[in-house]
């Protein structure tokens, strides 16, 4: 009965203190296994928190669907004219679009860029047996997951296995990182 009269002082102190100067220590297994039933609550009212607002963000994703929809409804109907118009009108032409300008806005008629789907092996085997060879890139990267079978690490610099100081390599440590599973 005790035990549980110290959690909920515990309980009690930290609502309270939220100034992490004053220090509550957890010194037995019975605070220990307050302060992570107390970490799961708090887990868990922020993943309640959490999936209201992806919800909510679910709701608005389909009702600026359904708008986009209706305004695409609402409009195609007018482009298309303002489309058949434009074909009876004097337009300026360039190189990549038609345009035609109006008080309120401006119609175009654009001309993109090809798309050009590649399949690169049979591209360099081409390059290749045409002679282009100025047209193929060769990139050189390291192994690194061989490299580092074969390397030591000496403070902040890695080495071969003979000792030698291996360039273009450096050592960041990280420190551990302690983890609470609920």
């Amino acid at each position: 009965m005790g035990k549980n009269i110290n959690l909920e002082i515990a309980d009690d102190f930290i609502k309270k203190n939220s100034d992490e100067n004053d220090e509550f220590i957890i010194d037995n297994d019975e605070k220990a296994e307050w302060a992570l039933r107390k970490i799961a609550e708090e887990r868990e009212e922020a993943q309640h928190y959490i999936n209201v607002c992806k919800s909510m963000i679910a709701e608005y994703e389909e009702k600026i669907q359904k708008e986009e929809e209706r305004l695409n409804k609402k409009t195609s109907y007018l482009e298309g004219k303002l489309q058949q118009y434009f074909q009876s009108v004097k337009y300026k032409s360039t190189k990549t679009q038609k345009i035609y300008k109006l008080p309120s806005g401006t119609l175009r008629l654009k001309y993109p860029q090809p798309e050009f789907k590649r399949d690169e092996e049979k591209l360099v085997n081409w390059l290749k047996e045409n002679k282009f060879l100025d047209l193929i890139k060769v990139r050189e990267v390291p192994n690194w997951v061989e490299l580092k079978k074969n390397i030591k690490i000496s403070g902040n610099r890695v080495v071969s296995e003979d000792g030698q100081i291996i360039e273009g390599v450096e050592v960041i440590e990280k420190p551990p990182v302690f983890e609470v599973e609920t």
